[in-house]
């Protein structure tokens, strides 16, 4: 059985005749018998009875039909959604986000996909940049939003989000309100994530770069556990604004920047190189980036959205340092 003969097939049931089928689709009459006959062997089931005024279709003709008009329909959907980028609204994506952006995000994200996408499925995957990388690089995911990730043979990085990364302490941990040198967290018991942590390496990174080795107290690669240890005042850590957002609106946590241009960490958005990119994924990829938009100016997140390719921080002055919220 081929498409042909499935076409055959269709202009015969509509024709009622073999003879009229054969005028339309221009062959010649014992050819379209021939394949007629053909695909009935394959099938093992006579599709039409032969009459003086024509064909008709036997029982598995009319069930045939069915699914052979519903096989057409499919086949045209998808080469229009080819041809014109349409979406397929009943396909899945799988996206992997950092817990830091997830706590902030991943919820409002979910329900805008739901409602633009009904049909569709959208899986969120919560891990470390580390574990998001790796599942990028091997296909286990659609998208991922990852920390400072470059482009490379295996994946392909669409800067997001230039965020601002802040001191989190108790709100009556410190009297200071002024924002926070790096040598504080040399002088100060911290608690961080693990060194193969995105934000951790942005720290690190920004501390060799002013010769400050920071006071590690303890190493946690869980955000909830990492605010949690704050509240007790176990030591402060370093987080996006987005992480605790709500724990500041509440008073129970405090934050205050860094004076330093460095403590600030690119997020992008990473594709397998060797996976298709369709267009269900280029719609979630929109939306992040507009869900990413819309929470800078409700101070849920803190950073910069616009002007990102090729983006580094750079210094500030004064004026520019954010206000210590808290």
């Amino acid at each position: 059985m081929d498409l042909q003969q499935i076409r055959y097939f269709l202009e015969t049931v509509a024709a009622g005749s073999l003879s009229r089928a054969a005028v339309r689709l221009g062959i010649s009459q014992p050819a379209l018998s021939r394949q007629i006959g053909n695909l009935e062997a394959s099938l093992q089931q006579n599709l039409f009875y032969r009459h003086g005024r024509g064909v008709s279709l036997t029982d598995a003709g009319r069930r045939f039909e069915e699914v052979a008009r519903d096989v057409v329909r499919r086949l045209a959907d998808v080469r229009t959604e080819l041809a014109t980028g349409a979406i397929d609204d009943t396909g899945s994506v799988t996206l992997g986000m950092p817990p830091s952006l997830s706590a902030s995000m991943g919820a409002d994200l979910a329900l805008r996909f739901a409602a633009e996408f009904p049909r569709a499925r959208l899986r969120l995957r919560e891990a470390f940049s580390a574990v998001l990388l790796e599942w990028t690089e091997a296909a286990r995911v659609d998208i991922a939003v990852l920390y400072d990730a470059r482009s490379s043979p295996s994946l392909v990085a669409t800067p997001l989000l230039l965020e601002d990364l802040f001191m989190v302490e108790p709100p009556a941990a410190r009297a200071a309100t002024e924002p926070v040198q790096l040598q504080e967290l040399a002088s100060r018991a911290c608690i961080l994530p693990g060194p193969e942590n995105g934000l951790r390496r942005v720290v690190d990174a920004a501390c060799a770069a002013e010769g400050v080795r920071p006071r590690v107290l303890t190493e946690v690669d869980c955000v909830a556990a990492l605010k949690q240890l704050v509240e007790r005042g176990v030591g402060p850590t370093v987080l996006p604004f987005g992480a605790v957002h709500r724990e500041v609106r509440d008073g129970r946590l405090r934050v205050r920047p860094f004076r330093s241009a460095s403590m600030r960490a690119l997020l992008v958005l990473a594709t397998p190189a060797n996976k298709p990119f369709t267009p269900l994924t280029r719609a979630v990829m929109r939306i992040v980036q507009d869900e990413v938009a819309r929470l800078v100016p409700l101070d849920v997140l803190r950073g910069v959205t616009r002007n990102l390719e090729g983006a580094r921080p750079r210094p500030r002055s004064e004026r520019e340092v954010p206000e210590p919220i808290g």
